[in-house]
């Protein structure tokens, strides 16, 4: 959940490492650091807070040989300057950043106490620090120090190392945890990300787990169980990684404003001439006994909607959470298909998943925004979003990619042609929601001190109602749930009172009358009732509408309503829209 980056060779560290930490803090922001190797002199600095905090703490100018640089989402220990990376091993052999988590780092820290290691932080990449350094003045080399420490972990890390004796190399070590190194004329990089190496190369090398080694002014050193290997160099355009924000205020409004676009590019490369699907993974699925989802947050809601889409077709399917599916597997033998769902290919949980996956032997297809992913890497078939860089933490334009693919890929088994058209219109809208959202900011700002909301519907309306739920907390910090329409009375209507907000939906015809009767009995217990309707089913006192699309795809213009809902909602609270509290862009961490 942290970024890492870092660098040797002929490089402007202070720009490099500052602006490189920018693309990642949608990784972790609770604090930031740096280091610099000059002349076997090392240079840190670091500090609780943002990046921005950082650069105004550093010197016009950070000359140097060597450097790494690291932002935090905190695992360990209190987000303050003494638990921020880098850490400095005792002696101060070697600075470190981490990403990851420890999992024996108590053992190990004992262990290091019971040897005179003393410590400064309350974290578990102190530790990583200090065993390297215990290897290293046992006589061993660097690179084998690195090794025997990595034979005494458990857990996930990615670490960029200086050794400020060897100033002219950055090592590393990878397991379970992101890293990517990048290749140029006369310097070389690594990071969490290849967005934050973007615009100085577009060579890079994707690690595997146990990978470690270093790297110098002309390459890279890669290095497993003691051998050195050679990893295969893939290009990565620029293009994808446009994090400008082109005059909007945040980047999630920019985000759900490119929907209609994100739609009709994942059309162009799943549509020619008939579906551009691999012909064998169709065959696959068809002949499977079950479709099975594994995903993680937003995604998880988008497979449930690929569950309806598979099940319209006659398909058994189902969806799990990551995270409980990883400790439970089920529908190992049973000739299942897996699809995983993750934006950024990285999740820890998902990760975890695919291996029990591919251990069974059992096909698995990854759809993910990211390019050269480890889950897409991993994958028996794997296909990509197009949905470009998203940056703002909760996922907007993703979800619509999602279940856009989705429905591609089941019409594909069937060779339903028309769902272009489907698609196409659910993109008209879209637009015509983004063309003018005032009523939207409207509504949303007039209810800023809202506490609770409750968003409900039915059939692909409760879908709907989970993401938007979804939304309301993760940016506008309100407490919110969603119910199915008919388990209201079991339970949660209890909790209505004067005032409280609800969301409902109405984009489902033959569910509309029993939803309607649901509004009717929350607004008699004094809720406040916003509908969300298709334009087609709009009744007198209905606030939020959309211009009428296929049923089956309702859910999408649904979503983007109460995208803004929240945005807006958030906006009116002045609140950190692109960078909620607590939360990460990307979860690499169980």
């Amino acid at each position: 959940m942290c970024g890492i980056v870092g660098g040797v060779g002929n490089i402007d560290f202070r720009s490099y490492l500052i602006n490189g930490l920018k693309k990642l803090d949608y990784r972790g922001y609770d604090s930031a650091g740096v280091a610099v190797v000059d002349k076997k002199r090392l240079f840190i600095r670091k500090t609780a807070g943002k990046v921005e905090d950082l650069s105004a703490l550093l010197p016009d100018s950070l000359p140097g040989i060597s450097g790494i640089a690291h932002t935090r989402w905190a695992t360990h220990g209190e987000p303050n300057e003494l638990n921020a990376h880098p850490h400095i091993s005792m002696k101060r052999k070697f600075a470190l950043v981490h990403n990851g988590v420890i999992e024996n780092f108590k053992s190990l820290r004992k262990k290091l106490s019971n040897e005179g290691y003393g410590f400064i932080s309350d974290t578990d990449s102190e530790i990583v620090c200090d065993l390297i350094e215990r290897f290293y003045l046992l006589g061993n080399d660097v690179l084998s120090s690195i090794l025997l420490s990595m034979k005494e972990l458990s857990g996930s890390y990615a670490c960029a190392i200086l050794c400020p004796e060897q100033p002219e190399r950055v090592y590393f070590m990878k397991n379970a945890s992101p890293l990517l190194l990048g290749l140029s004329d006369g310097a070389s990089y690594l990071a969490s990300d290849a967005g934050a190496m973007i615009g100085l190369t577009e060579r890079f090398v994707d690690l595997e787990d146990g990978d470690y080694g270093y790297l110098d002014k002309d390459g890279a050193h890669i290095f497993h169980s003691g051998e050195e290997v050679n990893r295969p160099i893939v290009s990565r355009s620029k293009d994808f990684y446009d994090d400008d924000l082109h005059g909007y205020p945040h980047y999630m409004i920019k985000e759900i404003h490119e929907i209609p676009s994100v739609l009709r590019r994942l059309l162009d490369n799943y549509i020619d001439d008939g579906f551009a699907f691999d012909k064998n993974m169709l065959s696959m699925i068809k002949m499977a006994s079950s479709v099975h989802f594994l995903a993680c947050g937003t995604s998880f809601y988008a497979s449930k909607v690929g569950v309806k889409f598979f099940r319209s077709i006659g398909k058994r399917s189902g969806a799990s959470i990551a995270s409980e599916w990883a400790y439970d597997p089920y529908d190992i033998g049973e000739n299942p298909f897996f699809i995983i769902l993750s934006q950024s290919g990285e999740t820890a949980d998902l990760i975890k998943c695919q291996k029990v996956i591919n251990d069974n032997n059992l096909p698995n297809l990854v759809v993910t925004n990211s390019k050269g992913s480890t889950l897409e890497r991993k994958a028996t078939f794997s296909s990509l979003l197009y949905a470009g860089v998203e940056v703002a933490v909760a996922s907007t334009k993703s979800y619509l990619a999602q279940i856009a693919y989705l429905a591609l890929l089941v019409a594909s088994i069937k060779g339903n042609l028309r769902v272009e058209k489907d698609i196409l219109s659910m993109c008209e809208s879209i637009e015509d929601i983004l063309k003018d959202d005032s009523h939207i900011k409207e509504i949303a700002y007039s209810r800023a001190d809202a506490k609770d909301a409750f968003y409900v519907g039915r059939g692909y309306d409760y879908l709907a109602s989970l993401e938007g739920a979804l939304k309301m907390k993760e940016v506008a910090y309100v407490h919110a749930e969603a119910y199915p329409g008919g388990e209201l009375k079991h339970g949660p209507i209890a909790l209505i009172q004067k005032g409280t907000l609800v969301v409902g939906y109405i984009t489902d015809g033959e569910k509309e009358a029993s939803s309607r009767n649901n509004f009717v009995e929350l607004a008699s217990r004094g809720a406040d009732i916003l509908v969300v309707a298709d334009g087609k089913y709009k009744r007198d006192g209905d606030l939020l509408s959309f211009k009428s699309c296929p049923e089956y795809l309702g859910v999408g213009p649904a979503v983007v309503i109460s995208q803004l809902l929240a945005y807006y909602l958030a906006e009116a609270k002045g609140l950190p829209i692109d960078k909620p509290r607590n939360l990460a862009k990307s979860v690499t961490v169980e």
